[in-house]
């Protein structure tokens, strides 16, 4: 009885694992400096069906993922739009997503991963190489 009390309490442990227990990797929204007038902010939504974070992130397990990520609506646009795409990412990178429009008159856009950024806090936890 106290091994199957033991075995128990040991999957529950790691049924509660969160998502910093193991190596991750971060989607968010890129915050967009004025340089670049196509390049617009996007909401991250969704990483394979799941809702993203209210801090408009997502952390996730490294791997292929589909993430859906929407664009506000605009001046002179009363709709917001909404696209999904496919991201494969590495462990303890965070990429940072955004929108470029196909020019300023239109409400076509195409997701972008605009940067990457090496999570230091990821590397030293689980004792990774850089990912360069």
């Amino acid at each position: 009885m106290k091994k199957l009390s033991l075995l128990l309490l040991l999957a529950a442990t790691s049924a509660a694992a969160g998502p910093f227990d193991q190596p991750y990797s971060i989607i968010a929204t890129y915050d967009v400096p004025g340089a670049d007038i196509h390049l617009r902010r996007v909401i991250v939504n969704r990483v394979d069906g799941e809702n993203a974070m209210p801090d408009n992130r997502a952390v996730v397990a490294p791997g292929k993922h589909k993430v859906t990520v929407d664009l506000p609506p605009r001046r002179g646009f009363h709709l917001a739009t909404q696209q999904t795409f496919d991201l494969e990412t590495r462990p303890c990178v965070r990429y940072n997503v955004a929108a470029k429009l196909e020019n300023s008159a239109s409400q076509k856009w195409v997701p972008v991963v605009k940067s990457t950024e090496r999570l230091g806090e990821c590397e030293s936890k689980f004792k990774l190489a850089s990912n360069k």
